[in-house]
């Protein structure tokens, strides 16, 4: 593997880290399975194919307390800003290739699933992924494809915390009994539950509070309220 970007990438992830974007992955295209590689490379808009997908993301408060408060004033500007900072970062590392930033973006992308083969995280009762440093206070913010020969930064999966947890508070805390240990979550009871007048859940979601794992990393309430209003709103659209 050509290994002479490398120089350029610690300090690369160093600039996304600063901007409060503490996690990256970048996957090897003909490692993914091949209907993912393929629906990917669909997207992909230049004359060769994608080499790499590259993830970021956000672990704890770092992106929350990052964002200027200029950006406020635009439409999505956590959205704007991860973009941005992508964009810096793909500027950097692929310079010389060809690049695309997929998410943010209409194009539909796979990020459980990659977030799953890089290592990130492992499932959860609440249908989001658990991670033993983040817990559940993690979220992907940009994802990436090129034709760069980057390395390849991926670690081994983590064993589930929870695996290890006997009580459950996450299931026995969920005020609509949407949550089970060996199923999926039930959409339809959480959602009904969020739209409710004068819902419990309606800007917070009391399961997700409840988990111990790495609950010193939970988001403030005014971040936890930001997201959870823009997801009740998205609700309204489908239910």
């Amino acid at each position: 593997m050509d290994r002479t970007l490398s120089p350029n990438l610690k300090p690369a992830i160093d600039q996304l880290r600063h901007a409060g974007l503490n996690l990256v992955a970048i996957l090897d295209m003909e490692c993914l399975p091949n209907a993912m590689a393929d629906n990917l490379a669909a997207s992909y808009k230049a004359e060769s194919r994608p080499k790499r997908v590259i993830l970021i993301g956000n672990g704890g408060r770092a992106l929350w307390e990052s964002i200027p408060d200029s950006r406020w004033q635009q439409t999505d500007p956590i959205d704007q800003y991860s973009y941005d900072a992508a964009e810096q970062f793909a500027r950097r590392v692929a310079a010389g290739y060809s690049y695309q930033i997929i998410y943010p973006g209409d194009s539909p992308v796979p990020l459980q699933q990659l977030g799953s083969i890089t290592g990130w995280h492992t499932p959860s009762p609440l249908g989001i992924g658990i991670n033993p440093q983040w817990g559940l206070w993690f979220a992907y913010r940009a994802a990436l494809l090129t034709d760069a020969p980057l390395p390849e930064i991926v670690q081994p999966a983590p064993a589930s915390p929870c695996s290890s947890c006997r009580e459950k508070p996450c299931i026995s805390l969920c005020p609509a009994g949407a949550l089970a240990a060996d199923s999926v979550i039930d959409m339809n009871r959480c959602a009904r539950h969020r739209l409710t007048p004068r819902s419990n859940c309606a800007n917070r979601c009391l399961a997700r509070l409840g988990c111990p794992v790495a609950a010193e990393q939970r988001y403030t309430l005014e971040q936890i309220e930001y997201h959870y209003r823009l997801s009740l709103e998205t609700l309204r659209h489908y239910f």
